[in-house]
């Protein structure tokens, strides 16, 4: 066996996942072959500091502290997602009090009040979208102490 096949048996011989047959022929060939057999050693030391390993455990006060912060992250995503929906429920509302005249008026053809209707509609959206995003950013302005 050439050293290319026998580097890939190494890992199973080092985890004792190989069958008779091949355990033998990585033996013969390690017995032979110098780098093969340095990097047999090196993963067989490898192996020897992993199994020494031990997972730590973080005391209660990090864990406490990890998930309060993704509990303040999901209430505070909750709790934009609501207000721009309320926003948007409550401008909608007023848009349509004040339109609805406009659009029960006989008179005008359908695909103006269509228009208007999406145009009031949109810049409501925007509206929302950009009040949110400016609260958002003022409190996370990076340049904010920046002076011109």
């Amino acid at each position: 066996m050439s050293c290319e096949e026998i580097k890939i048996l190494l890992s199973g011989m080092v985890d004792g996942e190989l069958e008779t047959g091949e355990k033998r022929k990585v033996s013969d060939h390690l017995v032979s072959c110098s780098a093969c057999r340095e990097e047999y050693a090196k993963l067989m030391r490898l192996k020897e500091v992993t199994d020494d390993m031990k997972y730590f455990d973080l005391p209660d006060r990090l864990w406490a502290g990890y998930w309060h912060g993704i509990y303040n992250r999901l209430e505070r995503g909750i709790g934009w997602i609501l207000l721009s929906i309320g926003a948007i429920l409550i401008l909608v509302f007023a848009a349509w009090n004040f339109l609805q005249g406009f659009l029960l008026d006989a008179t005008i053809p359908l695909y103006v009040k269509v228009g208007v209707s999406g145009l009031i509609l949109g810049l409501i959206v925007l509206l929302v979208s950009i009040i949110r995003e400016r609260l958002f950013s003022r409190k996370h302005d990076r340049y904010d102490e920046v002076e011109i």
